[in-house]
């Protein structure tokens, strides 16, 4: 009898045209008609590859896919393939909701909990953590994920200050703008409003009250008084951080600045001092150098304009050092207030 031949590449791009460069459940991949030996025989030259076991996904013949889609995609299709009642949690919730997380990296394994039972799965290891009341669940683009809320309290949960308020300070942030359904400029203005303030806060308190008792959760209490939605990336709660660490004065961030005919928006602000953190993070520049370019040349106008107008400005960027931002800032806050 002669042996079957497999050709890798052919099996490849005949999956790329049944399944896309989709993660997908090996046994879907039967079903559509690829034998073992043929996957077998592709997965051996690399062009498929088992992020986890169960899950095959297409090797892309330019690039990968991108980090954040092949995290949500790899997502859907586990819990597809595992038949039981999942939701995403952490950082795969934060994925889903845009939550900003107090890790840079997005990770390689999807992190999952049973619905109303005591066990979170990352990829195939099983770790212990709260059980998932129903109210602390929600559903976005038919995957059901812990809610916003809950979300922001998992990620907090065992950081310190500076960290804990990263995924608070977002979690409140998109509880505003999903009960308003507001972006851009109308957002920044809605999450200065008191009574949104006061339930983006709530709903994390009440998400840590079905947490109660857990690991890291004094973490996340001390963190709370000090959420604030105004933050707009983890740069900024980051660097709100180190300033209440620091001691420094209250610095208001998000804060609209009328100068002339035009409205700028500080990243932090001092009304009362006339001064303005600005922290920096390469990704609000855009992608490409044309992009870079046309970004640099308005903030370099702004500046300006915010100078001229008797602010003084004070920028940093993700690559300084926490010392040197907070001796900054706390210098240029000592002598404006020694002047004033």
């Amino acid at each position: 009898m002669v042996p079957a031949i497999h050709r890798p590449i052919t099996t490849r791009d005949d999956f790329v045209a049944t399944f896309g460069y989709r993660p997908t459940a090996y046994a879907a991949a039967r079903a559509a008609g690829f034998s073992r030996a043929a996957i077998d025989a592709a997965v051996g030259r690399g062009l498929l590859t088992k992020p986890r076991r169960g899950i095959l996904v297409a090797v892309r013949p330019d690039t990968a896919l991108d980090a954040r889609e092949t995290h949500l995609e790899l997502l859907a299709a586990t819990i597809r393939a595992s038949g039981r009642e999942l939701a995403a949690s952490h950082e795969s919730a934060a994925l889903v909701h845009g939550i900003a997380t107090p890790g840079d990296v997005i990770p390689s394994s999807v992190s999952l909990v049973a619905r109303g039972a005591s066990g979170r799965h990352v990829a195939d290891e099983l770790r212990r953590t709260s059980p998932v009341p129903p109210q602390d669940l929600d559903v976005v683009n038919g995957l059901l994920v812990t809610g916003l809320a809950r979300t922001g309290v998992d990620l907090a949960r065992g950081h310190r200050l500076p960290a804990a308020l990263i995924p608070l300070d977002s979690a409140a942030r998109r509880w505003i703008a999903h009960r308003t359904g507001a972006s851009g400029n109308r957002l920044r203005h809605l999450v200065r409003t008191p009574e949104l303030r006061l339930g983006a806060v709530q709903a994390l308190e009440a998400a840590l009250e079905s947490c109660r008792g857990w690991a890291g959760t004094v973490a996340v209490r001390t963190a709370l008084p000090f959420v604030d939605p105004g933050s707009e990336t983890a740069l900024e709660s980051r660097s709100r951080g180190w300033f209440l660490e620091a001691g420094l004065p209250a610095l208001n961030p998000g804060t609209p600045i009328r100068v002339g005919t035009s409205t700028y928006w500080a990243d932090f602000c001092d009304p009362e001092l006339r001064v303005i953190g600005e922290a920096d993070g390469w990704g609000k520049y855009g992608a490409s150098q044309s992009d870079v370019r046309r970004a640099l040349q308005r903030e370099r106008r702004r500046s300006d304009a915010l100078q001229e107008d008797g602010w003084r400005v004070v920028r940093w960027t993700t690559s300084d050092p926490r010392q040197r931002v907070v001796r900054r800032m706390a210098g240029v806050l000592r002598d404006v207030a020694r002047t004033a």
